[in-house]
């Protein structure tokens, strides 16, 4: 059973009233009056068109919304969303109320833990409240799989332009899937769909104590599932767009954050992960979906040089870190006079396997470790950019399917390094 510091009494109030369900859909809310109207509308449309049998619930827990959220929740009309999909043969339940603990994603989402733990549910959908790209269907597409018992968590996969997402493509996905010797094509996850009883063990786990931003709370929930060897399912959904927020954290602080939470996530769970061999393909659901708008490059300039700078400003720490080959290769590229230079796959990975057996080693504080990788990303951001500009889509694929394959073909080499007491 959950904590009961966990939920509010209001919050626990209103699910007793609601009783055993069957389908638990979360919406955790901060300050989302402008949209969240409209997003619980649609989440009615696709409980009431796919689940018109099933007992169900949307649970908002709010981190204490001061601009009526948690009253735009509860009034949003429900006849309407109900005529959208079909006639639904169960009362569909609603609660919002504020939780107890800080705000943020990963309180919201352990409330909805918590309520889907006390309410019994079978299968549970994590949707963010700013996912304004949002349909009906991604309600069932998220949670199908689980109330078919076919699979203990579902991750979506959102069509992206080439030039988006390079912390993902280029290091956080391709390292936790070899790592964990599991395929991966899912996002690292705002939107995602799990089983009750999955929830109810997660609910009270350690890692919440911990400083979990939204990013870093998204890598550690994957990375838990990977090391639980849970059955893992991943669903085409369509393009993901958010309302647009002022951001407070810079590169360096959502790199530090995100790929922190990787390599404490890779030391956590060794005695799972690196026992593993042979690598699985956990199945793919859907056919893939086209990114909405342009494709806007970025400019591959202010990355260059802060790859310069910082491989020369650096270099006393990195000398910690990496090898002398793999240094001395970086040192190449940064003093090369192409416009871009070149980092190619194996210079690329085996800094991240060095980067991260040096973060299980210790050989440094661990924020200044990650600092000392971001002009590393940078300046293979700013080359892998420039390698894939003209290539058309089956030629993209491909490229990325060889950065993948160096991943996975190194994985003995993260390994030798991790084992190692050397390290290096």
């Amino acid at each position: 059973m959950p904590r009961p510091s966990i939920l509010s009494d209001e919050l626990l109030r209103q699910l007793v009233a609601v009783g055993q369900v069957d389908i638990l859909v979360g919406l955790p809310t901060f300050n989302n009056a402008a949209t969240i109207g409209d997003i619980v509308k649609t989440l009615h449309v696709g409980l009431a068109k796919h689940f018109p049998r099933e007992r169900t619930v949307l649970i908002s827990p709010d981190g204490g919304s001061d601009d009526g959220t948690p009253d735009l929740v509860r009034t949003a009309p429900l006849a309407d969303a109900e005529r959208q999909g079909s006639t639904t043969l169960r009362t569909t339940h609603r609660v919002s109320a504020p939780y107890r603990g800080l705000p943020g994603r990963a309180g919201g989402v352990r409330a909805v833990f918590a309520a889907a733990d006390l309410l019994q549910a079978k299968a549970v959908v994590l949707i963010d409240a700013d996912l304004i790209s949002l349909t009906p269907d991604w309600v069932a597409e998220l949670a199908r799989p689980v109330w078919k018992d076919e699979a203990d968590v579902v991750l979506p996969i959102h069509p992206r332009h080439r030039f988006e997402g390079p912390l993902l493509g280029q290091l956080v996905r391709p390292l936790l899937g070899t790592a964990y010797a599991r395929r991966l094509h899912a996002n690292l996850t705002t939107d995602f769909g799990c089983s009750g009883k999955l929830a109810a063990r997660l609910v009270n786990h350690a890692m919440w104590e911990g400083d979990l931003s939204r990013p870093a709370f998204d890598v550690w929930l994957v990375a838990t599932a990977l090391a639980e060897d849970l059955r893992l399912g991943q669903v085409h959904l369509g393009p993901c767009r958010f309302t647009p927020r002022p951001s407070r954290t810079s590169l360096p602080e959502l790199f530090g954050q995100v790929v922190g939470t990787a390599f404490d996530c890779l030391d956590r769970h060794a005695p799972a992960w690196c026992t593993r061999t042979e690598p699985s393909e956990p199945p793919v659901i859907g056919e893939p979906r086209e990114a909405e708008g342009p494709d806007v490059p970025i400019a591959a300039g202010p990355l260059v040089e802060r790859f310069r700078s910082g491989v020369r400003d650096l270099a006393p720490l990195l000398r910690e870190i990496l090898t002398p080959a793999t240094l001395e290769r970086l040192h190449t590229a940064a003093a090369s006079e192409d416009e871009v230079p070149q980092l190619p796959d194996p210079v690329w990975v085996g800094a991240v396997y060095e980067f991260a057996a040096s973060a299980h080693r210790g050989v440094m504080n661990r924020e200044h470790l990650t600092q000392a990788m971001v002009p590393l990303y940078l300046g293979r951001t700013a080359s892998f950019f420039a390698e894939i500009a003209s290539a058309d889509e089956p030629a993209l694929r491909e490229r990325i399917t060889a950065l993948e394959h160096e991943y996975e073909s190194r994985r003995p080499y993260l390994l030798e390094l991790w084992n190692s007491e050397g390290g290096r």
